[in-house]
């Protein structure tokens, strides 16, 4: 090895660490604020009967985060919808590990996020800030507040976004969904509330 190449992986190396160091740092240090506001305003909000989540493909999260709220607040009305696509299933491996945690989404079909779907819901749960953005650019006279699902979480797991495991490994969706498991939980304990 040349002393040229040598300094060269070092430098590499040194600046690989720096990468991971600094990567979502805003959001990191962030976090906790947005939480305590997060819960902050749902709690001064009025207690919304429905609930719009929403993610890019609605196959993976929206479904997913849609089914434990419905479980959890039976008397709400929860749906999904995506950015993206119509009628299409959830991947069998979400079916899968959705299956393993008593939740059936084998007939569950995408829906196309709508004016009326977003106008109808009290509250609009998303999966990460470009679609909170998104939702307010389209429809920018909607009167539900928008949340960042990762928001709601109360520990910071490497970002902001709640990651998309479409077409990744079964671990990435138990991943991405154990942390919505977390965020439906600081939903639900506020929700349940009394008022």
């Amino acid at each position: 090895m040349t002393r040229e190449s040598g300094q060269s992986s070092g430098v590499r190396r040194v600046l690989r660490t720096a990468y991971h160091a600094t990567r979502n740092l805003p959001d990191r240090l962030l976090h906790r604020r947005r939480h305590r506001e997060v819960q902050r305003r749902l709690m001064r909000a009025q207690r919304p009967r429905k609930i719009l989540v929403v993610c890019h493909g609605n196959v993976c999260r929206s479904p997913y985060l849609q089914a434990v709220l419905q479980r959890a607040l039976p008397d709400l009305a929860v749906q999904s919808a995506g950015f993206i696509g119509s009628d299409r299933p959830v991947p069998p491996v979400s079916v899968a590990v959705c299956a393993k945690r008593g939740l059936d989404l084998s007939g569950y079909r995408s829906r196309p996020l709508t004016k009326s779907a977003v106008a109808d819901a009290d509250l609009v749960i998303v999966m990460d800030s470009d679609q909170a953005r998104g939702i307010e650019r389209l429809f920018p006279r909607n009167r539900a507040p928008v949340v960042v699902a990762g928001d709601l979480d109360p520990q910071f797991d490497a970002r902001r976004a709640i990651q998309d495991p479409w077409n990744l490994s079964s671990d990435v969706f138990e991943s991405s969904f154990n942390r919505l498991d977390r965020c439906a939980a600081v939903l639900v304990r506020i929700l349940q509330l009394e008022k």
